[in-house]
């Protein structure tokens, strides 16, 4: 029964109805609907980028609601896999820099992140194009790069 409100002075808008929802592992889940019906605010909140308003949100069996800043960091950066829709690549990083940054941030030593780093870029056929920058690469390419990054940590949920 997690849902979204935001408040302007005196109006309330709905941004997300109250809604119940349980992923277990390996399942595919697809979120479709019209302009304006809550995708957006429900994939924020499972990303755990915005607070629910109201009910309780659980992710990876911790409580979202009650998470300050830097747990709620952490959670995102260990179980969770980002696809922007706009690639949000670091432009000055190559595409093995932006793939690897996760695993820097988690602490992975140096050889195991090159490694995991290789395979990433491996399995979304970028291993040939792991020194480029962002503006050296198509849309398409940015977007395999993009993916090799959100799944390079392994992520329970992408």
């Amino acid at each position: 029964q997690v849902g979204k409100e935001y408040k302007t002075g005196d109006q309330t808008i709905v941004a997300l109805q109250p809604t119940s929802l349980q992923l277990n592992e390996g399942e595919l889940l697809l979120i479709i609907g019209p302009s304006g019906s809550g995708k957006t605010t429900l994939l924020s909140l499972l990303g755990c980028v915005i607070y629910p308003s109201y009910g309780d949100l659980w992710v990876n069996r911790q409580h979202v609601n009650g998470l300050g800043a830097t747990a709620l960091a952490r959670l995102r950066l260990d179980t969770i896999g980002f696809v922007f829709q706009n690639f949000n690549l670091l432009a000055p990083l190559t595409a093995e820099e932006n793939v690897m940054m996760p695993l820097q941030l988690q602490g992975v030593a140096g050889a195991e992140a090159r490694e995991r780093t290789e395979r990433a870029l491996a399995t979304v056929g970028m291993t040939d194009r792991r020194k480029n920058l962002p503006k050296q690469r198509s849309g398409g390419q940015q977007q395999r790069i993009a993916i090799a990054r959100a799944r390079v940590t392994n992520p329970k949920l992408v």
